[in-house]
């Protein structure tokens, strides 16, 4: 069956990881950096993938305080299903915080209102990313 409601997520791509918007976010701009490779272990990374993943996770920031101005980040891994990874592939989680950000719907009915779809959200990001995730950027601190 061919659900045309789902749409690649996928902002950015090259030869060591690919970004993609979080399909249930906890924010606007909430972000995975995934390895190309397939793995399911923090341990399993190259020195070269953590070093690029660290990069591109540097720029996502950059980017998303250009375009969203959060207050703060979580940025983190979820390792095992014992540990909340809902997909069997290695990927860290890069979240916008923007201070209170709870309100009345989401305590009382147990829902989440994020404020800006997804589709608005990943044209934003795809439409600035090279700014930011581009070869001079890679090459800055080498």
């Amino acid at each position: 069956m061919n659900d045309e409601r789902v749409v690649s997520l996928k902002i950015f791509e090259d030869e060591i990881c690919f970004v993609i918007l979080n399909l249930y976010p906890f924010n606007p701009g909430h972000l995975m950096c995934v390895p190309n490779r397939h793995i399911t272990k923090f341990t399993d990374l190259k020195k070269e993938e953590i070093v690029h993943i660290s990069r591109t996770i540097q720029g996502l920031q950059l980017l998303l305080d250009e375009l969203y101005n959060p207050m703060g980040y979580n940025i983190g891994i979820n390792q095992g299903k014992d540990a909340g990874a809902s997909i069997e592939h290695f990927h860290f989680h890069l979240v916008p915080r923007y201070g209170s950000e709870l309100g009345y719907i989401d305590i009382v009915s147990k829902t989440r209102i994020v404020p800006e779809g997804l589709d608005s959200v990943r044209k934003k990001l795809k439409d600035n990313i090279d700014k930011f995730l581009n070869k001079e950027f890679f090459e800055k601190f080498e």
